[in-house]
């Protein structure tokens, strides 16, 4: 288990989440932001967190394509069949899908996202799941800029 108090560890929380020294300090209510960046434990913490954080990402987004990709038009043709759907109908659909509804003279055009090019995004996702520049790599480069603001 991690060493941190817990004021840290909102610190590490607050940080990744704002990109900013500053603001991580006045969220987590810690004065020292830039001295706890320079801190091996600080820096671990972030990018656990980072990598926790970017790996439910990427999940997310999967689920996300593989809906696109391979969900049901079942409902959308329904919608087409409709008159006049009420709000809790509308509700109770499965509509992920559809990129563009529109209606016109008793009559509705549905547009759906690409299948074809959410099944090459999953295709990508599945052969790059490492990021361009490693997160503790940009970390380092931003320690780096600060200590050189510093001039330490």
């Amino acid at each position: 288990m991690s060493k941190l108090t817990k004021k840290e560890r909102a610190f590490c929380m607050n940080y990744l989440e704002t990109c900013s020294v500053n603001e991580a300090e006045k969220k987590s209510g810690i004065k020292n932001g830039k001295e706890l960046l320079r801190k091996d434990e600080i820096c671990s913490e972030i990018i656990r967190l980072g990598e926790a954080q970017r790996k439910n990402l990427a999940a997310l987004a999967n689920a996300g394509l593989k809906k696109l990709a391979l969900g049901s038009i079942a409902d959308a043709v329904s919608l087409i069949y409709m008159d006049n759907p009420d709000v809790e109908q509308l509700r109770e659909m499965n509509l992920f899908n559809i990129s563009e509804i529109r209606r016109k003279d008793n009559a509705t055009e549905i547009k759906f996202f690409d299948r074809f090019k959410a099944l090459e995004r999953l295709t990508e996702a599945e052969n790059n799941n490492t990021a361009s520049i490693p997160f503790y790599e940009a970390l380092e480069a931003g320690a780096e800029k600060l200590d050189s603001i510093n001039g330490d």
